[in-house]
């Protein structure tokens, strides 16, 4: 951490006697508010290693961010008139009316957040601007108005200091009880890796050709084609045969062509979970978030045939596979005190305010 980076968090710090446990009836939960700020680091260290983890798929039952980017409005299609049937003859389409398979309550849902997710290139927003809510009436965590959050100005430093690039800010309001209650929040935000990368981090496979290919495209090269290839890569010291483990994943499996029609699950640049909770008297931080970043890879083969087979796909010399650098840190900590979290890849920072209703009732 940089000294500025330290000075500044120590600015944030405002000590308030810790909560204490919740209790199971709503009317006695405890809200807090939090607030979070996560960021990657513009300049990375080249110091250490890290394992070759690929993205794991987070489901959480409080995804905030999916109901604020992609929203319900299910209940607002009983208030729009009903779309005419085709087979009624000129009769004026309403602009907006709701077609009869999105009332019906025993079709399919037709309300799919990560499907709505999957058409977005990034994340439509990196400061949040919730709705609000209302504690005493809420059954789980709602999004604040831009107005509550307070590391405005720390994210702005950060980007014309050019120390780090930020990916989310949002507060929140959510009930805290103890840990066996798993009340885990969902954190996404940054780039949608989903038209390039799988949820296991290998590539998409090809589409689906839409017209017939040439059979000499696909023409397999021949035995003195295949030497050429290799010689031509021993000499720029590019083929290294190896029995060693290289701690790279292994080659994606075989997959089929997707269809054009396909769409592709979202795979964020920054995602993962923050979970609050009472220990006694005590607010704990459990973070569990995962920075994702595209890098080529020589995938690990061990085998020496294999290993000459892969060399001769020359395409997949330079494939590429969705890293994944993980940020999972646990920390007892004080509500209004500005606690950071860092790692050689990304920063977070969250602070945890009392509300009204943050007192044992």
């Amino acid at each position: 951490m940089t000294a500025w980076l330290r000075t500044s968090l120590i600015a944030f710090g405002l000590a308030i006697p810790a909560a204490g446990f919740a209790q199971e009836n709503p009317e006695d939960w405890r809200w807090f508010e939090v607030e979070v700020l996560v960021f990657k680091h513009t300049e990375v260290p080249d110091i250490e290693e890290f394992p070759w983890h690929p993205p794991r798929q987070v489901e959480v039952a409080n995804d905030p961010l999916s109901e604020f980017y992609a929203p319900n409005f299910y209940g607002m299609l009983h208030d729009i008139p009903k779309c005419p049937d085709l087979e009624q003859e000129l009769q004026v389409r309403p602009v907006f009316c709701a077609q009869a398979k999105e009332l019906d309550p025993f079709a399919e849902p037709w309300y799919q957040p990560a499907r709505i997710l999957s058409g977005f290139k990034h994340a439509p927003a990196t400061v949040i601007n919730g709705f609000g809510g209302d504690m005493t009436q809420s059954t789980g965590p709602y999004l604040m108005a831009e107005t509550a959050h307070t590391f405005n100005d720390f994210r702005e430093q950060l980007e014309r200091r050019n120390v780090g690039t930020p990916l989310l800010h949002l507060t929140y309001r959510i009930p805290v009880f103890n840990r066996s209650a798993n009340n885990k929040v969902r954190l996404f935000g940054g780039r949608n890796f989903g038209q390039s990368f799988l949820p296991s981090g290998y590539e998409q496979p090809p589409l689906a050709h839409l017209e017939a290919i040439d059979d000499n495209s696909d023409r397999e090269p021949q035995l003195f084609e295949e030497l050429e290839i290799l010689l031509d890569q021993v000499n720029q010291n590019a083929l290294n045969l190896s029995y060693r483990d290289h701690r790279t994943p292994n080659p994606p499996p075989l997959l089929p062509e997707r269809e054009h029609s396909e769409r592709p699950t979202p795979v964020w640049e920054l995602d993962g979970t923050l979970h609050i909770y009472l220990v006694g008297n005590y607010l704990h931080i459990d973070s569990d978030l995962e920075l994702r970043s595209p890098q080529k890879v020589r995938f690990n083969q061990r085998e020496l045939p294999a290993q000459l087979e892969q060399a001769l796909q020359v395409e997949r010399i330079t494939s590429q596979f969705l890293r994944s650098y993980r940020l999972n840190q646990l920390r007892r900590v004080i509500s209004h005190e500005t606690h950071y979290f860092d790692h050689p890849q990304l920063g977070l920072v969250v602070q945890i305010r009392r509300t009204d209703l943050s007192a044992r009732r």
